[in-house]
């Protein structure tokens, strides 16, 4: 059977949340010379791909089996077109970003079970095929919300450049002449926040903010000083050494809390969809489309 409307699924399970997006319409045009065009034009491309691409989410301690994943996101599908009956829209390829092992069959039987894909779906992970040298130890053991980042921003920008996702952990990757020459890794801000909630007698749980300011008189605001202004002070000092060795290096932010930090942070680029850009650059690469 014939469908005229084919579409791509991505499914990024983190440790917090795990979210479904569906491409509408997301494609490469306009993409040859994208180094060459000023930042408005790319801002303005930025955000029509980011409406392309529209999404769900939901808590990741939910996720049980694939009927309950069914239950979940069933509405959000036929609210965009997507039917299992009459097939409106045919979801053809279907790749997964998981940092949650323990759940990935859960996830394989939805997809074979809903889906009906037999081969066309890939759970995304890092090598030796996707036009990068990694240059670390073993880079099968890194999480693929980091690899769907870097390829993101390599489909973007083609190179040299840093992304930083602001998620349950902080991550930092650095690519430089299409080899990833490191990063790192450190505690997100909520993890920080409950951290102090948690081991503490009287520290209170606090909202994810920046004071935007150098030091408070309240408890609260000394909290969110220590765990929000003063990490991302921490990641600034990173990103001016960086430029100040490679002044052509893009600074990319990404991640939920990505917004609410973005003018203390260093940045020439917010792009909330990075992973799921990435997501489709990778599936494009295994069908052999680019």
């Amino acid at each position: 059977m014939g469908h005229s409307n084919l579409i791509n699924l991505f499914i990024d399970i983190g440790n917090t949340h795990t979210v479904f997006g569906i491409d509408k319409g997301f494609s490469y045009q306009n993409f040859n010379n994208f180094n060459q065009i000023n930042e408005n034009e790319i801002k303005k491309i930025l955000e029509n791909i980011e409406s392309s691409l529209v999404e769900i989410r939901f808590s990741t301690n939910t996720i049980d089996t694939s009927d309950d994943i069914f239950n979940k996101i069933s509405t959000f599908f036929n609210l965009n077109a997507v039917d299992f009956q009459d097939n409106r829209y045919y979801i053809d390829r279907c790749v997964v970003s998981s940092v949650v092992p323990q759940i990935n069959f859960v996830i394989e039987d939805f997809i074979r079970k809903y889906l009906k894909l037999r081969d066309n779906f890939y759970f995304l992970e890092a090598n030796g095929n996707l036009g990068i040298n990694w240059n670390t130890d073993n880079y099968k053991e890194m999480g693929a919300d980091r690899v769907a980042d870097i390829l993101g921003a390599m489909f973007l920008f083609k190179d040299n450049f840093i992304v930083i996702d602001f998620g349950t952990a902080i991550t930092i990757d650095i690519i430089r002449n299409r080899t990833y020459i490191g990063g790192a890794i450190l505690p997100g801000f909520l993890l920080n926040i409950k951290s102090l909630f948690l081991n503490t007698a009287k520290l209170p749980m606090v909202e994810v903010k920046p004071a935007n300011k150098l030091y408070d008189n309240t408890t609260i605001g000394q909290i969110q000083i220590g765990c929000v202004d003063i990490v991302c002070k921490g990641i600034n000092s990173i990103i001016l050494d960086i430029l100040k060795d490679y002044p052509d290096t893009k600074v990319i932010l990404t991640g939920g809390f990505s917004n609410i930090i973005k003018d203390l942070v260093i940045n020439h680029f917010v792009i909330h969809k990075l992973q799921f850009i990435g997501m489709k650059y990778y599936v494009d690469m295994n069908n052999e489309i680019i």
